[in-house]
């Protein structure tokens, strides 16, 4: 829908427990990626007003 996304990513572990982790992907400020996620936000927000 935006076309392709160049992005870069972490993984977060939890010391609790290693077996747990979160993946957070990101777009450099600036890039055409990062206007590109900011537009499917902007979409997804739209999305739950309407369902609201």
């Amino acid at each position: 829908m935006v076309g392709p996304l160049t992005l870069d990513w972490d993984t977060l572990t939890s010391a609790a427990d290693p077996e747990q982790y979160l993946i957070v992907w990101t777009a450099e400020p600036g890039s055409p990626s990062h206007d590109s996620l900011r537009l499917l936000a902007s979409w997804a927000a739209g999305d739950q007003l309407i369902r609201g």
